[in-house]
């Protein structure tokens, strides 16, 4: 994942060429050990939202501008704990779906995300949905300025101190109305 840099607002996939064809770890990891509906995975990787890296075959969740193009990229291990946002990442642009309907749902990680329209997959085209990367509100603030026809936001972080603490501030940035 170290290889993925960023370079004036375009990404350069320095090993992407062979990352393409290898997804079979990272769908065993989602599917097998995350319990996500592999349809679900085939379809964002699809999209380029996600994808594998080849040197140590972490997940890496693509955040793009409403243009498509790659800003931010997370990566997650598959066989430990590791996480890391690529250097260079800009985190106002949060791993996402852009769903046509005025619905967004909010959460800490990809996995979360994916997680809930796991849980509640009917109509989930319909609706748009965004991972913060953490708890930082820079993807929630920007996502709004683009959307500015969003009118229900659901806030969705853990239940813990860090995430309490990021729903009350999430939910100050919210417009009234």
């Amino acid at each position: 994942c170290s290889r993925l840099t960023f370079l004036n607002s375009a990404i350069l996939f320095m090993c992407f060429i062979s990352v393409i064809i290898l997804i079979d770890i990272i769908i065993k990891y989602l599917a097998e050990e995350r319990k996500l509906p592999k349809d679900l995975m085939e379809e964002f990787i699809a999209d380029d939202l996600i994808y594998e890296d080849a040197k140590h075959h972490n997940v890496v969740f693509v955040g793009k501008d409403i243009n498509g193009i790659p800003r931010y990229a997370h990566c997650r291990g598959t066989a430990d704990m590791f996480r890391m946002d690529v250097t260079g990442s800009d985190k106002s642009y949060g791993f996402c779906y852009r769903g046509k309907g005025k619905e967004l749902f909010v959460f800490e990680s990809p996995i979360d995300l994916l997680s809930h329209i796991t849980l509640y997959p009917a109509g989930w085209k319909e609706r748009s949905y965004l991972s913060l990367g953490g708890v930082s509100p820079k993807a929630l603030e920007h996502f709004l300025s683009e959307r500015q026809d969003i009118e229900s936001i659901y806030i969705a972080t853990d239940n813990d101190a860090a995430g309490n603490n990021a729903a009350e501030k999430l939910a100050e940035l919210i417009p009234q109305g």
